[in-house]
């Protein structure tokens, strides 16, 4: 009966402040805010993915319901997703409650689910079936964090699942689950929803959009031939998340083109490509000769491969290649043919791109994509709609396994608390919850 009252006297706190005025910024299109890694052109499966940001400045406001209810004032997501095998989706988070400008309590939380169906192994933690799927909630450490701050989420799946994170100088494992498999990047999970490894702020959990501001640097890696690596592929946006957020806007810094990062600043929350993305490629003739210049925010590129393909009855054929000067300039000699394609096969943060010499060329070739041009309307096309929302603290639409007449009370009063932004941790010791 105490274990009642405490719940209700929580209900009654946590239900004056939501509200059921509605926000006609949620009925916009918003978006996980960040970055991600998905792969059109060919899949990648590694057992360890990690995302590091550092925040120099973050404000977060109010966050709302997809049917437009206010839900709660200050308290935002931080989510490293990915998929394994296409079967689990794995969320390794950190929740961010304001406490003040420079001050936030972050508490570590994760989700883990079956997109098959409910669990039927044993796990730590609280098992719960939500929109028909298995789920595992478990709330990690919290700590007290200032900005600016560098953080660190990781996961690693070496025959068990580790969540793991990186706080200034404090690390750990705050969970252990014995899912064993590989981070799949790339193709469609069984839940039709991109194999994609995002990280990416959202609201606090049921799908909610939260304004915010941040200010600072983020990236993505992955292991590959033993080393962490970053990305090849990035957006501004993540795909499987349903939380989302407004007012931050991620953009590229490809000032080094080899070690590229995604800036965070205030802005338009857009859906756009951060790398690849094409360069400037312009040429002429003269002299029988093809002088071809390639150049990136108006500076030069300099030993890039360039290819002279000529249109011939079996489609393109390469007919001369070289490099470009430390000017970005290249020159072809004696090789003027009537009708030709010069290519850029592209590096690691540029795509791929083609200049052809005659528009008569353009219905010839029309199948020709760039890899910047795919990733595009890959974008353009996505339904945004199909995506999970995150059980942190949603307590609409849930179905609670129960267990001789008893509910999972850890979690519904940590839901309740959060909501509220309370600290319920010695509530949670008194009653030995």
């Amino acid at each position: 009966m105490k274990i009642l009252a405490l719940i209700l006297i929580l209900f009654l706190l946590v239900e004056p402040l939501v509200s059921f005025s509605l926000s006609s910024s949620a009925f916009t299109i918003s978006y996980p805010m960040g970055m991600s890694f998905y792969s059109l052109f060919s899949t990648y499966f590694t057992n360890e993915v990690m995302g590091v940001i550092n925040i120099t400045f973050m404000s977060i406001g109010s966050s709302y319901l997809p049917n437009g209810q206010y839900l709660t004032t200050g308290n935002a997501s931080l989510q490293l997703n990915a998929m394994i095998n296409g079967l689990y989706w794995a969320q390794d988070v950190i929740l961010f409650h304001q406490i003040s400008k420079n001050e936030f309590e972050a508490s570590l939380v994760l989700n883990l689910w079956n997109l098959t169906g409910p669990f039927t192994i044993p796990l730590n933690g609280s098992a719960t079936t939500y929109q028909g799927l298995g789920v595992i909630c478990y709330k990690g450490p919290t700590f007290n964090v200032t900005l600016p701050i560098s953080i660190s989420l990781f996961m690693i799946d070496n025959s068990s699942l580790y969540f793991g994170y990186i706080i200034h100088n404090k690390s750990g494992i705050f969970y252990k689950a014995p899912i064993s498999g590989e981070f799949q990047i790339g193709g469609l999970s069984i839940a039709g929803i991109p194999n994609d490894l995002e990280f990416v702020f959202g609201g606090p959990g049921g799908g909610s959009v939260v304004d915010m501001q941040v200010e600072g640097s983020m990236n993505l890696y992955f292991m590959q031939n033993g080393k962490l690596s970053l990305v090849p592929y990035a957006y501004s946006i993540g795909f499987d998340t349903a939380e989302s957020a407004v007012g931050v806007q991620s953009t590229a810094n490809l000032t080094n083109l080899w070690k590229p990062d995604t800036i965070l600043s205030s802005g338009p929350d857009d859906a756009i490509v951060l790398w690849p993305i094409k360069p400037n490629i312009s040429t002429y003739e003269k002299n029988n000769s093809i002088y071809v210049n390639i150049t990136f925010e108006g500076k030069p590129l300099a030993n890039q491969p360039i290819y002279i393909e000529d249109v011939g009855l079996t489609g393109l054929n390469i007919i001369a290649e070289n490099y470009t000067n430390q000017s970005g300039y290249v020159k072809f000699e004696n090789v003027s043919p009537s009708l030709y394609v010069v290519y850029y096969p592209g590096n690691f943060t540029l795509s791929s791109d083609y200049i052809v010499s005659s528009p008569i060329i353009n219905s010839i070739i029309i199948h020709l994509q760039t890899i910047y041009d795919k990733m595009v309307n890959f974008l353009k096309s996505y339904n945004f709609k199909k995506s999970l929302s995150s059980f942190f603290n949603n307590i609409h639409e849930v179905t609670y396994n129960q267990s001789a007449g008893s509910i999972n009370y850890v979690i519904l009063i940590y839901i309740l608390g959060f909501s509220a932004g309370l600290v319920i941790s010695a509530l949670l010791i008194r009653f030995k919850l």
